[in-house]
């Protein structure tokens, strides 16, 4: 079907096309080696769609969205060579002269048209409807954001003047939207070929981007800068960000669909809502809607939480916040919410980065990577900015980690695969990680050379059934194999990376191995992250996750460097044993000249073992193994004589006739040009024959690679090429960190920012460790990973970062050690520090001066007081602390008699006293909802001038378990092992400036502490029919210890604690009684939202704290 309904008017000459709309002659002229023009014909086709501004904002908003991307491919083709006014391949970017490179730029381009080319995928697919513009449309081109990227638009302006001036204006033809639904998939495809144009040049998309944030901060049109900032919020958050930011700077802070257009939204209505408009003029409908409309200003920007999940099949809680009415995706609203972000490269390893690519219209959430929890803090969206407090979504992943842990076991069966895999050499393992870890061609390219990389080291393991059609059919059995237990490691079964390259042998995968399962690790990392994956497999386990984690991190972090071997110096042999040792080489010379080749290896081994510092003795042993056609004895004999005697040109000669045979021409010419210049003038004709031989072996091996018509046998020539730099023969592998500077700043600065006692004594160590370390010097395996930025993120990093500060504090590591538990808190002479998902980092996170950092929080400096009482030297001693608090459900949930999971989210008993109750009057819950004087704004707690302060912590200990402490009967564990498996319960100790007596509060359970983010345009109104629920007794601090269940309403408890130093006193009553709760703080929602937000319609924690 043709674009326009006039198919005659369609001309085609050669291989130009030009499709005329009506009189609008549009030149598409697709010429198949001109990509210049076919950009300028992409550019110019968007101009087809109207502009949308007289059908509402939301409309105009959706045209910009599109008008972005031609932004963007505009952009595109000014920074390679296309608009320029005299535009001529020698302008164009150098790599437009690679014909994959060229005939790729030309491919997408034409995508980007065909896009525009049929009148019925542009009505059926993306939701448009053909109009015929008026006069004064026609007098401007659709160019909504010309008052911005006047720059960017000047050669389209350019190359359309001449057109435009020829075009009968009234019978131009141009296409409207008429469903934002559908119009919002073409704008996603247009950008998905603007992204993969990015991929292609990417220091271009560097330019391109400073190039439009340029523009925008140039700009002084707000109409134009505001629909901007709309349009691309949560798509592209860069340009959002910086028209944010220039709105700001003209004063200009708030965005509202007023402020962006006053235009009245009409024509909304689509073809098939005409045949009810009859049903719709209904009075009583319209006293509805009437009524809807009001209650939805009411509730305009109103906090409304969605909670979903556990269900019978699944443990995945969600949560997530909304704003009634408005967008809760935008780029203000994120925020808004609190999450937390990394201040320094370093702690960027305490959050997981997603690896899988996924298309627009599916969320992360419901993809196979979305769907595993490795670890509940180390979501970037967990954490809220108030330390010892969560977010609203961190609220549903502590509801998902409890519901893992506690919940209702689930059956969750996986594919474990233990095919035979090829047997690897260590020189194509260490070949293959440096070319991954290069990158040097981006994925996708060349799918039939990725496939045979593949199948390289895993055989048809995972690739049989591939066959070159569909790269997602065989995820699952990368799942299955990186499932195995038996090769594998499993990185989230200890705290240690490092353990398995340079730990014990018989209890880690060693070094070949690791580099294995990272190589598979890399290969899928590939394939998820480079197209979009729509399916689901079975047996994306966190193992999987983990070992994507680490394959990311070795192959940025780490660098593998092959050294030679070092030869250490033997003892000097007596005059007599050198005798001795003679007489054997002597018996190797006669046996060597006889063609006895084994009795010359016998004899010169003799005389090895004798005296193993002599030159001559290796480089004849090589003589005789290189008859043997033992190539690598060979090699290694007389490496090892060059390393004794570096003088010895015979020996270099040797050793290039030995790599020679082994097929190495790189190192045997290497050594035969070391030989000719260790001989100099005595160099001779063997010598100089074996250098022109090693040098006509490598030109016969490239020869041989560049003629090959067989593309398989082609690439096994290249690799075998490249394998001679990665032979280990004589050599040794040295591991180097890429980032230990990077990581020794991010320690300290750590350090600075939880004022750590002993700072100076971990400058001076950390400093220097790394030199020390290269130098042959030794350090903790802790250590060790953090240098080389090798961990986990969550709580495998935050325990990392902690065990290397006190690894580098001299003064207490060799008595402190590394704690026992992930959790354990650390308690110095003068401050202690405690994790952030305990309860003691929930309870203490609001004392002054504390900051949570990388999963702690502290310092804090308040006496701790031990149960049983420690005696002086006790006092002193910086010692780990286990502490004991019950976990409990994180909400009042309800229970599902049916299935037996505790259900979160909305409660089904719960009726909305807003809504329509059974059996009222219609007619009388309208006007009761319509009436003005009924809508009421809630009065949040008055503020009370009570003092609270902490006076001490008190850690009881606790009996032993019964296992350890039959070990401590036994005698089996010394007593640092017994201090270590003991466990604590903490109690604090409180005074009030109106209670003579002191408080106590035993911390027994570990809550959950919730910081919701504001509502918008509050505070909001209640109706008098919901009042009830925020008319209730407020409960002051000091009355707390009173409490009992009874007097719970089964809805919201509210706590004032706005006095001075009372938000801990709640917190801590939370923890002694087992209830979660929602903290409001300055700055927060108003108090109906935040009611709500704890009710039942909400979190259903049922407790709000009300700080201020």
């Amino acid at each position: 079907m043709s674009l326009f309904s006039n198919s005659k008017n369609v001309t085609v000459t050669g291989g130009n096309f030009h499709t005329i709309a009506g009189n609008q002659n549009i030149n598409v002229n697709i010429q198949r080696d001109d990509p210049a023009q076919r950009w300028q014909n992409c550019v110019e086709v968007f101009d087809i769609v109207d502009s949308s501004h007289r059908y509402g904002i939301d409309y105009e908003i959706a045209r910009v969205k599109l008008e972005v991307e031609r932004i963007r491919l505009l952009e595109w083709g000014n920074a390679v060579g296309f608009g320029t006014e005299d535009s001529n391949t020698s302008t164009f970017d150098a790599r437009l002269d690679r014909a994959e490179i060229r005939n790729t730029v030309l491919r997408l381009l034409g995508c980007v048209h065909h896009v525009f080319e049929e009148a019925g995928r542009l009505q059926e697919r993306y939701g448009l409807h053909q109009i015929t513009a008026d006069q004064q449309e026609n007098e401007l081109r659709i160019l909504p954001l010309a008052a911005i990227f006047k720059r960017a638009y000047a050669p389209l302006i350019r190359s359309s003047k001449d057109r435009q001036s020829n075009t009968p204006l009234p019978q131009k033809k141009l296409w409207a939207i008429r469903d934002k639904k559908k119009f919002e998939d073409m704008i996603n495809e247009i950008r998905g070929f603007n992204d993969s144009l990015d991929q292609l040049f990417p220091d271009i998309k560097k330019f391109t981007t400073e190039s439009i944030k340029a523009d925008i901060g140039q700009s002084d049109d707000v109409k134009a800068l505001q629909s901007l900032q709309e349009a691309t919020t949560g798509g592209h958050d860069e340009i959002s960000e910086s028209a944010s930011v220039r709105l700001e700077a003209m004063g200009v802070t708030t965005i509202t669909g007023s402020q962006i257009g006053e235009i009245p939204r009409v024509g909304e209505n689509t073809i098939e809502d005409e045949a009810h408009l009859d049903e719709d003029n209904h009075p009583l409908r319209k006293l509805l809607q009437s009524a809807d409309s009001l209650v939805s200003k009411k509730h305009l920007g109103r906090l409304t939480i969605s909670v979903f999940g556990p269900d019978r099949y699944s443990a995945i809680v969600r949560a997530r916040p909304y704003w009634d009415g408005q967008d809760s995706d935008s780029w203000w609203g994120n925020r808004d919410k609190g999450f937390i972000h990394s201040t320094h490269a370093s702690f960027d390893l305490y959050f997981k980065k997603p690896y899988t690519r996924r298309s627009r219209d599916v969320s992360f959430d419901h993809t196979d990577e979305g769907s595993v929890l490795l670890d509940v803090e180390c979501h970037s969206k967990h954490q809220n900015i108030n330390p010892g407090t969560v977010t609203i979504e961190g609220f549903g992943l502590e509801s998902w980690g409890y519901e893992n842990a506690f919940g209702k076991p689930r059956e969750n069966t996986i594919l474990v695969s233990y095919a035979k895999m090829p047997e690897i050499q260590a020189k194509k393992l260490l070949r293959r990680i440096n070319e991954l870890s290069r990158g040097a061609q981006k994925f996708g390219w060349n799918p039939t050379q990725e496939e045979a990389d593949l199948k390289e080291f895993f055989g048809t393991a995972l690739t049989t059934r591939f066959g070159g059609r569909d790269r997602n059919i065989y995820l699952g059995d990368f799942y299955s194999a990186l499932n195995r237990t038996d090769i594998f490691a499993d990185f989230t079964s200890e705290s240690l990376i490092s353990m398995h390259w340079c730990g014990p042998r018989d209890t880690v995968i060693g070094i070949w191995y690791m580099l294995y399962q990272i190589i598979l690790a890399k290969e899928l990392a590939l394939r998820i992250g480079s197209s979009e994956n729509s399916g689901s497999y079975s047996g994306y386990t966190p193992r999987v996750l983990s070992a994507l984690i680490v394959q990311d991190l070795w192959l940025r972090n780490v660098e593998i460097v092959l050294r030679d071997i070092r030869i250490a110096p033997q003892p000097l042999v007596t005059p007599e044993n050198r005798i001795k040792a003679e007489v054997f080489k002597d018996q190797g010379n006669e046996a060597l000249k006889n063609g006895q080749w084994q009795k010359a290896v016998d004899s010169y081994t003799e005389a090895l073992k004798i005296d193993s510092n002599n030159a001559v003795y290796f480089s004849n042993r090589s003589a005789a193994l290189l008859s043997l056609e033992d190539f690598d004895g060979a090699v290694y004999d007389a490496f090892v004589a060059t390393r004794l005697d570096p003088k010895y040109a015979k020996a270099w000669s040797r050793l290039g006739l030995a790599e020679l045979k082994r097929g190495y021409g790189n190192k045997a010419k290497a050594a035969y040009e070391r030989a000719i210049e260790v001989a100099g003038s005595e160099a001779t004709t063997l010598m100089k024959q074996g250098l022109a031989d090693a040098k006509a072996k490598i030109a016969a091996d490239i020869k041989a690679i560049n003629e090959e018509k067989d593309q398989e046998k082609k690439d096994r020539l290249r690799k075998d090429f490249n394998d001679q730099d990665w032979d280990i023969t004589y050599k040794t592998y040295e591991m180097h960190s890429c980032v230990h500077q990077q990581q020794v700043e991010g320690l300290l600065l750590f350090a600075e920012k939880m004022t750590w006692p002993y700072i100076n004594e971990v400058r001076d160590y950390a400093e220097d460790v790394y030199g020390n370390l290269r130098s042959g010097g030794s350090c903790s395996l802790h250590v060790l990973d953090w240098l080389f930025g090798l961990t986990l993120p969550g709580k495998w990093m935050s325990f990392k970062i902690m065990a290397t500060l006190v690894s580098c504090t001299p003064s207490i590591s060799a008595s402190l050690g590394t704690a026992e538990f992930y959790d354990c808190g650390l308690v110095l002479p003068k401050k202690s520090y405690w994790r952030v998902r305990t309860v003691l980092g929930r309870v203490l996170g609001c004392l002054p001066n504390v900051v949570s950092l990388c999963g702690w929080v502290g310092p804090c400096v308040i006496p701790i007081e031990f149960i049983p009482p420690l005696g002086d030297d006790g006092k002193k001693k910086p010692r780990y602390i286990h502490i004991n608090a019950r976990a409990f459900s994180s909400t009042m949930g309800y229970d599902d008699d049916e299935d037996g999971v505790i259900h979160l989210g909305r409660r089904r008993d719960y009726v909305d006293p807003l809504h329509l109750q059974p059996d009222e009057d219609l007619e009388d819950w309208i006007v009761a909802v319509k009436d003005d004087d009924k809508w009421i704004c809630p009065q949040p707690p008055q503020r009370e001038f009570v003092t609270c302060r902490i006076e001490s912590i008190r850690l009881k200990k606790l009996p032993l378990d019964v296992n350890v402490a039959t070990q401590q009967a036994n005698g089996t564990l010394t007593d640092a092992e017994i201090e270590a498996k003991t466990k604590y319960r903490a109690s604090i100790v409180f005074s009030l400036d109106n209670n003579e007596d002191t408080v106590i509060y035993t911390l027994y359970t570990n809550p959950v502490f919730v910081t919701p983010p504001p509502c918008h345009s509050g505070p909001h109104s209640v109706h008098a029919r919901e009042l009830s629920r925020y008319l209730k007794d407020v409960w002051m601090v000091e009355r707390l210890k009173d409490h009992t269940p009874e007097d719970f309403d089964d809805d919201v408890m509210i706590i004032n604690a706005t006095g001075n130093g009372t938000e801990l006193l709640a917190r801590a009553w939370c923890a002694e009684r087992g209830k979660n709760a929602v903290i409001r703080r300055a700055g927060g929602p108003c108090f109906g939202c935040s009611v709500r937000t704890a009710g039942k319609d909400g979190l259903g924690v049922g407790v709000l704290i009300w700080v201020s």
